[in-house]
């Protein structure tokens, strides 16, 4: 059986220009000139954070620690001359995720604490189904980032982006594993989990195929 691990790193630490200029060294120069040329801290501490988790994450697991990053032409992006790892990314908040895999797999992080637009943005890419059973639930915002987590899973897995029309998915769950349906076709071969480790957060991710799985923290000072 395959296998997918994903590992999940709070980088609230960095968000100060010191920590910024501690750190930014460690990333990959495309991720250093795009922490350059950004002007929120906020925005630097993401980016920063991510780079720092995916280059902890492939010496950890892969023993690299010099490596380069190409995209599809869709802007996924892969590990250059190493079609066996697949990796993905995902921030929000003061938290970054990245999963690992032998097979392609895409990852999602929403907080369920921050507040989001989900009356618009359900109505505009959820099913009927769907919207109601966000709406009856006793945490709708909550609901809300399960579903849009589940989704963004599945679009990055494929590697598409937003080819793949978030309107033309619908989730359905039986006792509590998420199928995902595209044009009304059922994807079979997409297998999700569903990581609540991170309190405040829905993290969700997506296989092509059966995986073990496995989720770990790892923390700014595993990194120095």
């Amino acid at each position: 059986m395959s296998y997918a691990k994903t590992y999940y790193l709070n980088f609230v630490s960095l968000r100060t220009e010191e920590a910024i200029e501690t750190y930014i060294h460690e990333v990959t120069p495309e991720r250093k000139a795009r922490i350059e040329t950004t002007k929120r801290l906020e925005t630097k501490a993401s980016l920063l954070g991510a780079g720092l988790l995916l280059k902890a994450v492939l010496k950890k697991e892969y023993g690299l620690s010099d490596f380069s990053l190409e995209t599809n032409e869709f802007g996924k992006p892969f590990i250059k001359d190493r079609a066996d790892i697949h990796f993905n990314l995902s921030h929000s908040g003061d938290v970054a995720v990245c999963t690992v895999s032998d097979t392609d797999c895409g990852a999602d992080i929403e907080s369920t604490t921050a507040p989001h637009e989900t009356m618009a943005v359900a109505n505009r890419f959820f099913s009927r189904n769907e919207y109601a059973a966000m709406m009856l639930s006793p945490n709708p915002n909550e609901a809300f980032c399960r579903l849009w987590t589940l989704r963004e899973s599945y679009v990055k897995m494929r590697g598409k982006g937003f080819a793949i029309g978030l309107s033309t998915l619908r989730c359905d769950f039986h006792r509590g594993v998420c199928w995902i349906y595209e044009n009304h076709i059922l994807q079979d071969d997409a297998f999700f989990r569903e990581i609540k480790d991170v309190r405040g957060y829905r993290i969700s991710v997506c296989t092509k195929g059966e995986c073990e799985h496995s989720v770990e923290e790892i923390k700014i000072s595993d990194i120095a």
